[in-house]
């Protein structure tokens, strides 16, 4: 049984993580390079650190929004703004991060070794359910059919 203070800790370790790697990858100054700036309020850096750290914590915005809204640092308007803001140049800025990560990956094999990233796009089907959260349809391009699937 997990005490408190333990989950407290993970938490504050898991923050700094994520501190960690958001100065690593200078994320601060790629979210400027790439039209991510607002002109008041909460600065974008911490929104998309909060967002971010949220997969971690194993929550979802929704969840998080309408249950525990004193949890985060901004309204429910303001994330969603955020996130669908035509200004910010999301693919760039996936691409420099994935980029960055690539390079750093690869500064960690010798150089006789060959870097590989796999990405595993497997489906989980969950055709049995109807009335699940985060359940959507999607192709199979395997099997060339539709199936639902869970997140």
């Amino acid at each position: 049984m997990t005490s408190i203070s333990d989950l407290q800790n993970n938490d504050q370790m898991l923050e700094s993580r994520i501190d960690y790697f958001f100065k690593k990858l200078n994320l601060s100054k790629i979210l400027l390079k790439y039209n991510f700036y607002k002109e008041s309020g909460i600065h974008c850096v911490t929104i998309l650190k909060t967002l971010f750290s949220l997969v971690f914590h194993g929550k979802n915005l929704y969840r998080t929004l309408s249950v525990n809204s004193q949890d985060l640092p901004f309204k429910k308007n303001t994330a969603y703004r955020f996130l669908n803001d035509s200004r910010f140049n999301w693919e760039k800025l996936l691409q420099l991060i994935m980029t960055r990560l690539i390079l750093f990956i690869d500064g960690l094999t010798g150089e006789n070794r060959q870097s590989v990233i796999i990405f595993d796009d497997l489906l989980f089907s969950r055709n049995r359910s109807k009335k699940v959260e985060l359940l959507a349809k999607v192709f199979d391009h395997t099997s060339h059919k539709f199936c639902t699937q869970g997140r």
